[in-house]
C-alpha cells in the first residue's frame, strides 16, 4: 500500500490495504525514522527551540502513534494469527524506541532548558507540553544513572509483552469454552432453554449451524452470556456458563491451564514494584498518581472506603430485597451470584412494570444514532453525518460505518463505529485514537476516532435493537469520541484526550451517559418494533423510576474492583522478592480481604476475576480504575446544571462544557477546566443524589 495513503492528514485511513507485512515495515521506517530526529537534535550545537526540536519530536511521534495504534486496534477488533505475530515481534522494537527516547539524558536538558525560556503567561500551550515532556523523561529515569536505566528500560519491555500475553490469554480463554446443547432432530428446547431472549436463541442456532451441532451453541461473548444470565430460567444452565465465565484464563478454566493468567499477574506486580522503586516511590501507586488528579493511594482508599460507607447498607437492602422475592417466586432456598442477575430483573418487572428485553423493542440502533446525533446538535453545536463517500473498501470488517462530525461548516473530525461483537474481537466498549488534531504549517489534521461496542451481531438485514443499558453504553463511548474530536488545541501532546489526567478522562463520556435518562432524548432515539411511536409519558416514567434500581449493588461492585486495585498496587511491597505462585497467592488474599470488607454478595473462590481483569492488566488503569467513581463526582456535579434547564438554557450550557472541557483537552489541568465550567471546586452531593443513595 502507498505510505502516503495512511499517514494523509486529510483523507481517511485505508485499513483494508493495511497487511502485517506493511505494517512490519511501517514500523521500522518510522522508528528508524524517529532515532534519527533524535539524534540530529542531540548532536546540534546550536541553541535549540520549539520549532527545531518539539516540533520534528511530534511529527514523527505522531507518525509511530498512527501504525503502532493500527496493529493494536486490529488486534483488538480482528485477531489473527499473522497481527499477533507482528506485533510480539515489534513489541520490543518499539518499546526501546521510546524507552531510550524518554530516557535520554541530553534531550532531557534540552527540553528543560526549553521550558526555562517559555512563558507559561505568553504560550501557555507550549509550557504545558513542555512540563509534560520533562515529567515522562523523569518517570522513565532520565536522571537516573546508566545501570538503574537499564534495568528499567528492560522491565518496560517485558511489561508491554506480559500486556500483551494477558489479552491474548483472556481471548484465547473466552473463545476456548462454549455451551452446546444439543437436541434431536424433532427435540424442542422447551424447558431448558425457557427465558432466554430469542434474538440470543438465533444467534446461537446460527453459531451450532458452523459448527455442525443440532441444536445450540453459547459462547462467553457479552450478547450471549448477559442475557442467559438475566433470563434464563434454567438454574443449573446459569450456574454452568457463571462458572465458565468466572474462570476464564485460570488454572480451572474450562480448558486447563493453557491460557492461565495466574503467573502473568504476578510478574505484571513484581516488574510494577520495582519500577516504582527504581525510580525512588515505595509503589507503583505511587507512581500511577503523578499523573492523576489523586493526591496519593491513602486519599484514593479514603476516597472509595467513604463512597463504600454511603453505598454499602444501600447495598445490603437491595439484596435483601432480592432474596426475599427470590422465596415467593423461585424454589431457591439460597440465592447465588448467579441468581441475582435473573431474580433482579424478576423483581424490576414486578416493581416498575419494565422489561429490559421488552423495552429493546423501542431502541432500533438506526433510530438511535440519529437521536444521539440531534442530542449532540442541540447541547454542542455540531452536527454528526453519514460519510457520503464509499467507504466499504478501506474498512476492516464489512459492518463498520463511517460518520464526520460538522461544526461551522467544517469537518472537524470522524468515527469510525464498530459496533458488533465477533469471536475475534475482545469484549466490552472502547475509544481508541486512529489520528490525533494537529495543527502543521499546511493546515490542522482532522481527528478520527475509532468507536467499539459489542452489541449483539443483526441477523440478515434487519436492524440491531439495543437495551437501554447498550443505549447508556453507546452515549458513554460516543463522549470519549466528542472529547477527542472537539477538541481545540493544536499540540499533538494535549490534543484531545492526551495530556488529560486519566481520573479526569472519564468525565465527557460519564456526562453525556446522563442524557439518555432524560425524555426528550428518549423520545428522539426510541422508535417500537411494531407500532413505530416513540416512548411515551407513562412508559418514560416507568425507566426513570427503575434508574437506581439496584444501584446500590453496582456501586459496591465498582468499589470492590477498584480498592482491589489500589490494593495491589500499594500493599505488596517486597512482592519482586518471592515466587509467581506467592504473589498471586497474596493478590487472592487480597482480594478476599477487600470482598469481606466491602461486598454484601459472598463470591465462591472459584470467582477469579483479577485473571480476566483487563482494565488493569493490560489497559491504562493500573492503580487506577478509582477513576470511574472519581470522575463521576465530577460528572455528576456538572450535569446537575443541565437539569430542569430548557433547550434554550441547555444550549449556553452545552457550548460552556464545550469551550472549558471537551476544547481544552490536556491543554491545562483537569481542575481548572472543571472550575472554569462549575465556578467552584467539586461536589460529590449530585452523585448521590443521581444514584439514589440520598436516604433509606
Amino acid at each position: 500500500m502507498s505510505r502516503d495513503t495512511f499517514f494523509c492528514k486529510e483523507c481517511l485511513p485505508n485499513y483494508r490495504l493495511l497487511t502485517p507485512n506493511d505494517i512490519d515495515e511501517l514500523i521500522a521506517e518510522t522508528i528508524s525514522d524517529g532515532r534519527l530526529v533524535v539524534k540530529k537534535i542531540c548532536e546540534n550545537d546550536q541553541a535549540c527551540n520549539w520549532e527545531t526540536t518539539v516540533q520534528p519530536i511530534s511529527q514523527i511521534s505522531e507518525k509511530i502513534y498512527r501504525i503502532w495504534g493500527a496493529a493494536n486496534h486490529l488486534s483488538s477488533v480482528a485477531d489473527s494469527t499473522e497481527i499477533r505475530g507482528v506485533i510480539n515481534k515489534n513489541l520490543e522494537y518499539v518499546s526501546s524506541f521510546w524507552t531510550d527516547f524518554s530516557q535520554n539524558k541530553r534531550l532531557y536538558k534540552i527540553f528543560v532548558n526549553l521550558r526555562r525560556g517559555i512563558s507559561k503567561t505568553t504560550h501557555p500551550h507550549q509550557h504545558k507540553v513542555l512540563c509534560d515532556y520533562i515529567r515522562d523523561f523523569e518517570l522513565a529515569g532520565a536522571d537516573l544513572e546508566n545501570d538503574a536505566q537499564l534495568d528499567f528500560k528492560k522491565n518496560t519491555i517485558e511489561l508491554n509483552k506480559l500486556a500483551q500475553k494477558f489479552s491474548e490469554n483472556l481471548l484465547d480463554s473466552t473463545k476456548a469454552t462454549v455451551i452446546k446443547v444439543v437436541l434431536n432432530k424433532d427435540e424442542k428446547p422447551i424447558k431448558s432453554l425457557e427465558g432466554i431472549p430469542t434474538h440470543v436463541l438465533e444467534l446461537s442456532k446460527k453459531e451450532a449451524k458452523k459448527r455442525n451441532v443440532e441444536g445450540y451453541v453459547f459462547s462467553l461473548q457479552p450478547p450471549i452470556y448477559s442475557p442467559i444470565i438475566e433470563y434464563s430460567s434454567n438454574r443449573s444452565l446459569r450456574f454452568d456458563i457463571f462458572c465458565k465465565y468466572a474462570r476464564r484464563s485460570s488454572d480451572i478454566a474450562e480448558e486447563g491451564a493453557l491460557f492461565d493468567n495466574s503467573c502473568v499477574i504476578a510478574k505484571i506486580l513484581k516488574l510494577r514494584y520495582q519500577q516504582a522503586k527504581i525510580l525512588g516511590f515505595s509503589n507503583p501507586a505511587e507512581l500511577s498518581l503523578t499523573t492523576k488528579m489523586a493526591n496519593s493511594p491513602e486519599d484514593v482508599v479514603g476516597f472509595l472506603k467513604e463512597l463504600a460507607a454511603k453505598a454499602k447498607p444501600f447495598a445490603q437492602k437491595e439484596l435483601d430485597e432480592i432474596e426475599k422475592y427470590s422465596s415467593q417466586i423461585e424454589s431457591i432456598r439460597k440465592v447465588e451470584p448467579w441468581d441475582i442477575a435473573f431474580i433482579s430483573e424478576k423483581l424490576k418487572k414486578s416493581r416498575f412494570s419494565i422489561d429490559s428485553e421488552e423495552l429493546r423493542n423501542y431502541f432500533p440502533l438506526s433510530k438511535v444514532l440519529l437521536g444521539l446525533f440531534e442530542t449532540v446538535k442541540d447541547l454542542f453545536g455540531c452536527e454528526v453525518l453519514k460519510e457520503q463517500k464509499n467507504t466499504a473498501d478501506i474498512l476492516w470488517e464489512q459492518s463498520v460505518q463511517v460518520f464526520k462530525v460538522v461544526g461551522e461548516g467544517k469537518v472537524t473530525g470522524y468515527f469510525f463505529f464498530d459496533l458488533f461483537s465477533r469471536e475475534e474481537k475482545r469484549g466490552g466498549a472502547w475509544m481508541d485514537e486512529c489520528r490525533s488534531r494537529v495543527k502543521y504549517d499546511n493546515g490542522v489534521q482532522t481527528p478520527i476516532a475509532l468507536m467499539n461496542c459489542n452489541f449483539s451481531q443483526p441477523i440478515g438485514h434487519e436492524d440491531v435493537y439495543l437495551t437501554h443499558d447498550e443505549v447508556v453504553t453507546l452515549f458513554h463511548e460516543f463522549g470519549h469520541g466528542l472529547h477527542h474530536l472537539l477538541t481545540e488545541v493544536d499540540y499533538l501532546e494535549i490534543s484531545g484526550i492526551s495530556g488529560v489526567e486519566w481520573d479526569a478522562v472519564e468525565l465527557p463520556s460519564q456526562f453525556l451517559e446522563n442524557f439518555a435518562w432524560e425524555y426528550e432524548t428518549l423520545q428522539k432515539i426510541s422508535k417500537h418494533r411494531d407500532t413505530g411511536l416513540p416512548i411515551n409519558r407513562e412508559m418514560f416514567e416507568k425507566i426513570y423510576a427503575a434508574k437506581n434500581f439496584n444501584s446500590g449493588l453496582q456501586m459496591i461492585r465498582q468499589i470492590e474492583f477498584a480498592l482491589f486495585d489500589i490494593l495491589i498496587h500499594k500493599d505488596l511491597d517486597g512482592c519482586e522478592l518471592l515466587d509467581d505462585n506467592h504473589v498471586y497467592k497474596k493478590v487472592l488474599e487480597i482480594l478476599e480481604i477487600v470482598r469481606k470488607e466491602i461486598s454484601v454478595i459472598k463470591q465462591p473462590s472459584f470467582v477469579l476475576f483479577p485473571n480476566s481483569f483487563s482494565h488493569i492488566f493490560d489497559g491504562g488503569y493500573a492503580a487506577g480504575y478509582y477513576s470511574y467513581k472519581w470522575a463521576e463526582v465530577l460528572s455528576s456535579d456538572c450535569y446537575a446544571r443541565f437539569e430542569g434547564k430548557n433547550d434554550r438554557e441547555k444550549s449556553i450550557l452545552g457550548d460552556s462544557f464545550k469551550k472549558e472541557i471537551l476544547s481544552k483537552g490536556g491543554s491545562r489541568e483537569a481542575i481548572a477546566s472543571f472550575r472554569a465550567f462549575m465556578g467552584r471546586e467539586p461536589k460529590p452531593d449530585a452523585m448521590f443524589k443521581h444514584l439514589g443513595l440520598v436516604s433509606l
